[in-house]
C-alpha cells in the first residue's frame, strides 16, 4: 500500500531568483536570517511536544540566508507582490494580499485558522506577511554591503500539514492537522506560477515596487535598496534563461498534487542529475503521514536512507523506539533540508538541533481519528485479514478496535512490482557525493533496487495510493481492474465507503470529481501511463480475498 516518507523531504522549488552563480559573489559571504515567528516562543518553558509543535510549524532550521535564495527561497514580499498583480490581471478586483492567497491556495497551500492538533497550553501564531502554513519568514541581512531582505521558504510543515475532514468526506481546510499530508500541495504549479507573476511584469517594475508598498507599507527602505540594486536584476537575469529553457524553472517535473520529486532535487543540488533530467528524473514520490516513523529503521520509500550504525532492516518494537534511535533519524531529517529547503550540504547540520525538537512532537504524534462510521463487526473480520495477509509487511497491530496500536514492525523491504522508476532515480555518483560530505559520518545514502513497507499510519487521510500516488481509492487498491488510468487529484474530498478521493468513473474511463463538488485548490489529471506514475503492481496480498472480505479489510484500515 502506501510507503513512507518523513520530514518533506521532497519540496524542491528553484525559484525564479534562483540559479544565479553571481548572487553568491554579490552579497560577498554568508548572511543568515531566522523564522520571525519563532522569537515569539523565546523565553516560554514549553514542553518537549509543545517545543516539537513549534518547531515543526514554524521554523526555518536554518535554512534562511543568501545560499537558499540562490536555490529555493524566495524574496517573499516582491513574490507576493507579483503573484497579487499577475491575480488582477487575470481575474480583475483590487490589489490585496488576499489575492496572493488565492493564488496560494489554488496551488494546494493551506490558510488554517487553527491547527487541530496544536499542544495545549501555548498559543498559535500566523504565519506573517500573508504566508501559507509551511513557509518560514524571516529577514536575510548583512551589514557591509547593507542588505535587508525578507525571505521565505518552505518546511516540512508545507506538505506534512494537511486539511481535516467532516463526517461527509469533505476536507474543511479552515483546520489543519500538522503531520498529516497535504495532498493537494501542487509544489510545480507553485513554480511555474510564480515564473508567469514574474514574467507578467515585463520591463515595469516599478508597478510591481509600487504594489509590493501598497502590500506591504511597512518595507524598509533599506530594504527597498536591497531589492532594486541586488535582487532585480538577478532576476531580470534568470527569466531570460527560463525563457531560452522554454519556460522551464526547473532543470525536472517536480510532480503533481501532492506528489514530489525529491531524488531529482537532491541530485541537482549534488550536480549529479541525468542527461535530460525533465524527461527521465521523474521518480515521483506521495507525501504520507507522519505517524509512527520512530518505528523505521530506513527511510524513503525505497529504504535509501541508514543512519549510521543502523541496521537495515531491523524488526522494531515499542522498546526499540528510543531517543537515541530517534537522534539517529533526526541526522537524516536535517539532511532533507538539502532536497528540500535548498541547504548546502555541509550548511545541513544547523538543522539538527531542530529535527530533534520535531521528533519530540513526533513521538506522541497520532492522525486525526476517521470521522464516518465504522462497521466495528466488519473491522473485526478485517482486524483478522489484516493479521495474516499484511502484518508480515505493515506490522503487528494490537486487538483494539478503537485505536489499534503498533506493536512490532518488520522494516521489510524488498524487489517489489510497482512503479521502478523511483527506486532507479539514486544513483552512485550521489552515493559517493553524500559518503565524502559532512554527513558522511551520520548517515548512509545507498541505491536499494528495491521497496520498503510502511506503517499504515493515516492511511484513510492519504489517497491516492502506492509510492507515486497512483490508485485514487483503497477498493481500487484491491480491485486492480478497477484502477483508472487517468484521474483528479487536488483540492479533493474523501469518499469514506471505498476510501480514497471521491469521485465516479466518466465516459472516457477518467476519474473525476462529482460535478456539485467544488475542489478548495485546483486538481491535475493523473495520467498513469506516464514515466514515473504506474499504477500497477501489490496486486497479490488481494488476489485470495473475496469483496466482502476486501470490505472488511476496509474497515479495518479505517482505525489506522
Amino acid at each position: 500500500m502506501r510507503t513512507g516518507l518523513i520530514a518533506g523531504g521532497a519540496a524542491a522549488l528553484f525559484l525564479v531568483v534562483a540559479g544565479c552563480s553571481s548572487m553568491g559573489d554579490f552579497f560577498r559571504g554568508y548572511a543568515d536570517g531566522e523564522a520571525e515567528v519563532l522569537s515569539r516562543y523565546d523565553g516560554q518553558s514549553l514542553t518537549p511536544q509543545q517545543h516539537g509543535a513549534v518547531v515543526f510549524r514554524y521554523s526555518d532550521f536554518g535554512a534562511l540566508n543568501t545560499d537558499t535564495l540562490e536555490s529555493y527561497a524566495t524574496p517573499w514580499r516582491l513574490a507576493a507582490a507579483a503573484i497579487a498583480l499577475r491575480e488582477v490581471e487575470l481575474h480583475g478586483g483590487e490589489l490585496s494580499l488576499a489575492r496572493t492567497r488565492e493564488a496560494m491556495q489554488r496551488y494546494g497551500f493551506l490558510y488554517p485558522e487553527t491547527v487541530g492538533n496544536w499542544p495545549a497550553g501555548i498559543s498559535e501564531t500566523p504565519v506573517p506577511l500573508g504566508a501559507p502554513l509551511g513557509m518560514a519568514i524571516g529577514t536575510v541581512k548583512r551589514d557591509i554591503p547593507n542588505i535587508r531582505l525578507t525571505a521565505g521558504n518552505l518546511t516540512c510543515a508545507a506538505c506534512h500539514s494537511g486539511p481535516t475532514y467532516d463526517a461527509a468526506g469533505l476536507p474543511t481546510t479552515k483546520v489543519a492537522w500538522i503531520g498529516a499530508p497535504n495532498t493537494s500541495i501542487n509544489l510545480e504549479a507553485y513554480v511555474l506560477g510564480l515564473y508567469d507573476a514574474f514574467r507578467s511584469i515585463g520591463n515595469d517594475e516599478a508597478r510591481l515596487y509600487a504594489a509590493m508598498q501598497t502590500l506591504f507599507p511597512d518595507t524598509s527602505p533599506e530594504e527597498l535598496s536591497t531589492i532594486k540594486s541586488y535582487v532585480m536584476p538577478r532576476v531580470r537575469d534568470r527569466m531570460k534563461e527560463i525563457a531560452a529553457l522554454g519556460g522551464k524553472p526547473l532543470p525536472f517535473v517536480n510532480g503533481a498534487p501532492g506528489t514530489t520529486n525529491g531524488v531529482a532535487a537532491l541530485r541537482m543540488q549534488l550536480g549529479t542529475l541525468p542527461a535530460d533530467p525533465y524527461t527521465v528524473a521523474r521518480g515521483f514520490t506521495s507525501t504520507p503521514d507522519l505517524g509512527l516513523r520512530g518505528y523505521r529503521s530506513a527511510l524513503l520509500y525505497d529504504g535509501a536512507y541508514v543512519a549510521a550504525g543502523e541496521t537495515p532492516q531491523r524488526t522494531m518494537r515499542k522498546a526499540d523506539v528510543t531517543d537515541a534511535h530517534y537522534r539517529k533519524l533526526a541526522d537524516i531529517a536535517a539532511f532533507f533540508t538539502v532536497p528540500s529547503m535548498g541547504q548546502k550540504p555541509h550548511q545541513a547540520t544547523s538543522a539538527i538541533a531542530d529535527a530533534n525538537a520535531v521528533f519530540g512532537f513526533l513521538k506522541d504524534y497520532a492522525p486525526p481519528r476517521f470521522p464516518g462510521q465504522v462497521d466495528s463487526a466488519k473491522a473485526e473480520q478485517g482486524r483478522t485479514i489484516f493479521a495474516s495477509t499484511c502484518s508480515g509487511c505493515h506490522g503487528v497491530y494490537d486487538a483494539s478496535l478503537e485505536r489499534p496500536a503498533l506493536q512490532e514492525f518488520p522494516n521489510w523491504i524488498g524487489a517489489f512490482d510497482t512503479d521502478p522508476v523511483r527506486h532507479e532515480a539514486i544513483d552512485q555518483g550521489s552515493v559517493k557525493a553524500i559518503a565524502a560530505g559532512a554527513f558522511g559520518d551520520k548517515l548512509i545514502l545507498r541505491n536499494t533496487a528495491q521497496y520498503s513497507a510502511p506503517p499504515l499510519s493515516g492511511l484513510w487521510l492519504s489517497a491516492p495510493y502506492l509510492h507515486n500516488g497512483t490508485v485514487p481509492t483503497l477498493w481500487q487498491m484491491m480491485n486492480p481492474a478497477e484502477r483508472p488510468k487517468r484521474f483528479m487529484v487536488g483540492g479533493h474530498a474523501l469518499d469514506f465507503n471505498d476510501v480514497g478521493i471521491a469521485g465516479a468513473t466518466n465516459a472516457s474511463g477518467d476519474l473525476v470529481y462529482p460535478a456539485a463538488y467544488t475542489p478548495w485548490s485546483s486538481p491535475v489529471m493523473i495520467d498513469t501511463t506516464q514515466l514515473g506514475y504506474g499504477n500497477g503492481g501489490h496486486t497479490a496480498p488481494f488476489a485470495g480475498l473475496s469483496a466482502d472480505q476486501k470490505r472488511a479489510l476496509i474497515e479495518y484500515l479505517k482505525l489506522l
